[in-house]
């Protein structure tokens, strides 16, 4: 038995099941035997009055100290008020660890306007894990950017979050998958006696982007019993890109109008004055809108004034949890969260591709007599209108005790997202919009009054569900007693089940609505885990950690993870830290299922920025798991009593990643035969973009976290701070055998990013000044250079004795109103990296908050 336990250490495959099954059920058995058996454990009752214990993310054993075997960033309640965010996205969106940024609501093109993930480690926001209290959350119904399933962050209220815990660590030896570049554990308000209340108004330099937030926060002691109840409001008005310099027109830095205009252009397709097959640009397209290429004429649109920057968006978050302690040391506890999300985005008139209206030589709107299709943009329907409504359910109940050393807990936990989407303006069949043209309502080469939109509008829908249930088990406890200290054990168990649908309305579904189309999708799977973890304190400086994790998936087979962990601690001012372990991420059901999805796309082609390309990108049941490895080395330590410091080192390897990323399959077109068409002259036509694994990644860099306290006689108190992610490295290999190719230091994966900060404190003052610091980097397939980005961010309050427990702020996010530096190679238009950049501008905020 135990040669077949140290066999599966590392080892994932749908083989030897019953190996690694006997393996982790023969070291749960043996701990648990132990802990009921052994003469020498110690008294659970003293060590609970002695010690006040918690569990630490990256851990399921209680300690006494927040310092384990693995780095952790930690933020409390203070920190959240000091960045003066009112959603967790804005509160994360300057985060070191985020190497290349994050993909929020300011992608307003994307599947999935006013939602925002968590990016660590610029792998992806589908390889961090996200939990609540320690237990999963479903993920958003609709992949972010198309791509990559998620956690939406907006959807957990920022009133209810006590602290964050951002583990920086792989950890699916201890959570299981996702968990690959880190874990965030966002830590809920709790046995709370008493209520705060809180206000905030802030708004764009501009005169946009207004908004308000609203927070209640109260609780209740009884006896043995509390509960908690929290409210939290937002409401955000729109950012217009025609209101910010940079993105004011798709004709900038580089020319990313598009092809598809309003006059619009011909090909013909019959004899007559024009070669056949030609495109021409309409004789009424202005002469600086025309674009050549080759002897084909083009007549571009300026899309960019109709879209919108950030949309409109308002937020109810409401969340209950209640604790009743009843007799022989069992405790009740249960937690009810809902979250209501609507956002609201414009987008220019829709184009006709690839449904080209067709104009017969004797159409009476003809103007030369001669049949031809027409490149055009239904300016008549108006900006295309979406709006997107997200009601976000999560419920949890259970009962935990403590019997001699060990504390055990059983729950039950339910979550659902539902999330629909409609548009309400600017859709309309293409069959009907044909008619038109064919009766001469519509005309495509002039005015059309007697063209009646309403006539052929219709409004789409789309409809996605995401679920899971699930229950678990676990305890904890000490199992022996050694020289330096007790041997503690945490077991546990869970099994869950999740459902995805993504459902397209019939007519969309069919593919006859002008500018969109996708196919209706679903599926669901089970998954059963079983997990160890052992904290052995060696000496009484040294602990070791080893932990190992089953999982088993309905879809994909079986995988084992293990890790192992060493703590040092000569001194009490130094701390030495080391771990290493395995990971997986489990095939997200929109990558297994998905059914064909339409989009356009601006891609890079040959150093070439190309608009509107076609692309497909569609499910792959076939997909095997991403494997992935991982290390961490680094100390903590007091240089003095004022200043601390900390430095981490980690590596990263992920195989079998999946993607569909359109722009990494042109990169490596050899590689993906038949995925990228292209017409008889070598132009891109179209990308097919399914889900598919690619060979590997591997990455490591170097954190630093340090702080120096002082205080004076007069001035007050101070506190500086220096937090530093440099990615020293980004490897990515498309195909086994062909080669890494570096990343970091290039295309939005800058090598540093960096945050500053002073604060002070004097009596019933205190303020605060942050720099965050996001490094540049190279584009180098168009030899252009990103430059850094510096802004400033001030907070300052004031808690006058008048108002005892109140509490009036005032801050300024990006004080000097410092652009964004320029990247027209991204993404093409908006010409910023809005991963890593924001075009909102100087923001100013003003709040008040009331405590009783």
């Amino acid at each position: 038995m135990l040669a077949c336990f140290y066999a599966t250490l590392g080892y994932k495959s749908k083989k030897n099941v019953y190996c690694q099954t006997s393996a982790l059920i023969f070291t749960l058995c043996t701990g648990i035997g132990a802990s009921l058996f052994s003469p020498l454990v110690l008294g659970a009752t003293e060590g609970r009055l002695e010690l006040q214990t918690f569990e630490v993310t990256g851990s399921r054993i209680p300690r006494t100290d927040t310092e384990g075997m693995s780095p952790i960033a930690l933020f409390d309640r203070d920190d959240i008020d000091r960045s003066g965010a009112t959603t967790i996205n804005e509160f994360f969106r300057d985060m070191v660890f985020s190497s290349a940024g994050v993909i929020d609501e300011q992608f307003t093109q994307g599947f999935a306007p006013g939602t925002s993930g968590i990016d660590l480690r610029g792998l992806g926001v589908n390889r961090t894990l996200v939990l609540l209290d320690g237990r999963r959350l479903p993920v958003y119904p609709f992949a972010q950017n198309g791509t990559e399933s998620f956690v939406d962050i907006n959807s957990i209220p920022l009133a209810a979050i006590e602290r964050i815990e951002v583990l920086k660590d792989g950890a699916s030896a201890i959570y299981g998958a996702d968990a690959v570049a880190g874990v965030v554990n966002f830590i809920t308000r709790k046995d709370l006696d008493g209520f705060e209340g809180t206000v905030q108004l802030g708004a764009a330099d501009e005169g946009d982007g207004e908004e308000g937030h609203l927070s209640a926060v109260g609780g209740k002691h009884w006896e043995k019993t509390n509960a908690t109840f929290i409210v939290d409001y937002l409401n955000r008005q729109a950012i217009m890109a025609k209101d910010r310099d940079i993105s004011s027109s798709a004709n900038g830095p580089i020319d990313d109008r598009s092809f598809l205009g309003n006059p619009g252009t011909w090909i013909p397709v019959g004899p007559g004055p024009l070669p056949m097959g030609l495109p021409h640009a309409d004789d009424n397209c202005p002469a600086d809108r025309i674009i050549a290429n080759g002897p084909a004429t083009f007549c571009s649109y300026d899309f960019a004034p109709w879209v919108t920057l950030v949309p409109e968006t308002e937020r109810l978050g409401l969340q209950s949890s209640l604790e009743h302690e009843l007799n022989n040391g069992l405790r009740l506890f249960a937690r009810a969260m809902y979250s209501y999300s609507f956002s609201e985005r414009d987008l220019a008139p829709t184009n006709n591709a690839p449904d080209l209206f067709f104009v017969g030589a004797a159409n009476p709107t003809n103007p030369i007599g001669q049949d031809m299709v027409v490149l055009y943009r239904m300016e008549e329907l108006g900006p295309r209108r979406d709006e997107f409504e997200t009601k976000a359910y999560n419920l949890l109940a259970g009962i935990g005790g403590y019997e001699e050393s060990w504390d055990w807990e059983l729950a039950l936990g339910y979550g659902r997202v539902d999330s629909e989407t409609r548009g309400v303006n600017g859709y309309a069949a293409a069959a009907d919009v044909q008619a038109a043209v064919n009766n001469g309502t519509l005309n495509l080469f002039g005015p059309s009054p007697a063209f009646d939109a309403a006539s052929v509008a219709y409004t789409t829908k789309r409809d996605g569900q995401s679920k899971h249930y699930y229950a678990d088990a676990k305890a904890t406890g000490e199992i022996y007693e050694m020289p330096a200290g007790p041997v503690q054990l945490a077991v546990g168990a869970e099994i869950r089940k999740e459902e995805f649908s993504d459902k397209f309305d019939d007519v969309t579904e069919s593919g006859a609505i002008l500018g969109i189309g996708g196919v209706s999708a679903e599926g669901d799977r089970n998954s059963q885990s079983a997990y160890a973890e052992f904290s052995v304190p060696a000496t009484d400086d040294l602990e070791l950690q080893l932990a190992g994790r089953l999982d088993h998936y309905s879809d994909f087979g079986n995988t084992f993870n293990p890790k192992i962990g060493l703590r040092w601690q000569p001194r009490s001012d130094f701390l030495l830290r080391a771990s290493a372990g395995t990971g997986f991420k489990a095939p997200a059901l929109h990558e297994l299922y998905s059914g064909d999805i339409q989009s356009f796309e601006t891609l890079l082609d040959n150093g070439v920025l190309v608009s509107d390309v076609p692309t497909t990108t569609t499910g792959n049941a076939d997909l095997d798991a991403e494997e992935s490895q991982s290390m961490n080395l680094g100390f903590v330590g007091d240089i003095t009593r004022q200043w601390d410091l900390g430095i981490n080192s980690w590596y990263l390897k992920n195989e079998n990643a999946v993607t569909n990323d359109p722009q990494y399959i042109l990169d490596h077109e050899a590689q993906f035969p038949g995925l990228v068409q292209r017409d008889g002259a070598g132009d891109l036509v179209s990308i097919s973009s399914p889900f598919q694994n690619i060979s590997a990644q591997k990455l490591w860099g170097i954190d630093l976290d340090t702080h120096f306290d002082w205080t004076t006689e007069h001035a007050g108190d101070f506190r500086l701070g220096l937090v530093t992610s440099y990615l020293a490295s980004f490897k990515e290999e498309a195909v086994d055998g062909v080669g890494f190719e570096e990343l970091a230091g290039m295309d939005g994966r800058p090598h540093l990013r960096s945050q500053a900060s002073l604060g002070w404190h004097r009596s019933v003052y205190d303020g605060s000044l942050t720099v965050n610091n996001t490094g540049g980097y190279d584009r180098t397939d168009v030899d252009d250079a990103i430059d850094s980005w510096t802004t400033v961010d001030a907070q300052f309050n004031w808690s006058p004795q008048s108002l005892t427990g109140g509490k009036i702020t005032l801050g300024v996010e990006n004080l000097f109103d410092t652009a964004p530096p320029e990247d027209p190679y991204f993404e093409g238009w908006p010409f910023v990296n809005r991963a890593l950049h924001n075009l909102r501008g100087r923001f100013a905020y003003l709040g008040y908050k009331q405590a009783f």
